[in-house]
């Protein structure tokens, strides 16, 4: 991957780009009026972009470039700080103070809503596997100014790891998590956002495994929950407890570890 600027910069994103460039190792490229396309082509590599409002990167392969937004993720925030119900919260329990592992974090929503629940005393770590994603999220979630001071604060205490879930899973202490978190690819198409669209031909495809299953069931020690399409037959692959909502495509599973503990 290569670090330029947008085609107008400003010292600021100049200098954002070449400190983007040197912590990740990147290689930095003035921009010199050239297209985003003329650059891909030039170097034969995903290109990341320093605009004045934010970063946007364009893999290699396909043309749709993707760029980091709170999205959906702020309407939820709002919703809460209204003490108003989010799917997420209910399903996992999630209360102050607890630990939650999102083993799939893609942009980082259902993080920010779980650290924005979890608060201050609590702990949000997100893992990705896809670079691009990765990089993408760490950046956006660090320095989008939502103008709403306690949703910034946990988007910014989000800890975001650049790692395979089912490798990392297994260096973990039994209990190290509160809650451990899936949201897969789905399996059937549900939206045709143009943003999903452009995240999906960049998110790693690897299928969730009954290995990473075992080991988050290891890991967490209150629930590993699911999120997916409704008619996904991993619920009942994997053993999830599935929480039909009738006016949405998008169920949660749950596995609840203490009961098994316990027993």
């Amino acid at each position: 991957m290569i670090v330029t600027t947008g085609g107008r910069y400003n010292e600021h994103s100049l200098q954002k780009a070449k400190d983007i460039a040197i912590r990740y190792k990147l290689d930095f490229v003035m921009r010199k009026k050239r297209s985003v396309k003329e650059l891909r082509e030039r170097y034969n590599d995903d290109v990341l972009v320093v605009g004045r409002d934010g970063i946007s990167i364009t893999p290699l392969t396909g043309n749709d470039s993707v760029k980091y937004h709170p999205n959906f993720s702020m309407v939820r925030a709002k919703r809460l700080l209204k003490n108003e119900h989010d799917a997420l919260v209910e399903a996992a329990e999630l209360t102050a103070g607890m630990s939650f592992l999102d083993c799939t974090m893609g942009l980082g929503a259902d993080s920010v809503i779980a650290s924005l629940t979890v608060g201050n005393s609590g702990r949000v770590t997100a893992l990705e596997d896809s670079l691009i994603l990765y990089l993408l999220t760490k950046e956006g979630l660090s320095s989008y100014d939502t103008n709403i001071g306690v949703i910034s604060d946990a988007m910014k205490n989000v800890e975001v790891l650049h790692e395979d879930h089912e490798t990392y899973l297994k260096t973990l202490a039994d209990n190290s998590f509160d809650i451990v978190y899936f949201d897969p690819m789905f399996e059937e198409k549900i939206s045709n956002s143009e943003s999903l669209r452009a995240i999906s031909a960049v998110t790693q495809s690897k299928t969730l495994s009954e290995t990473a299953i075992n080991e988050a069931k290891r890991v967490a020690a209150k629930k590993v929950v699911l999120k997916d399409h409704f008619r996904s037959r991993r619920f009942e692959q994997f053993g999830f407890i599935q929480q039909i909502r009738k006016t949405s495509k998008v169920h949660y599973g749950v596995i609840n570890t203490e009961t098994e503990v316990d027993s």
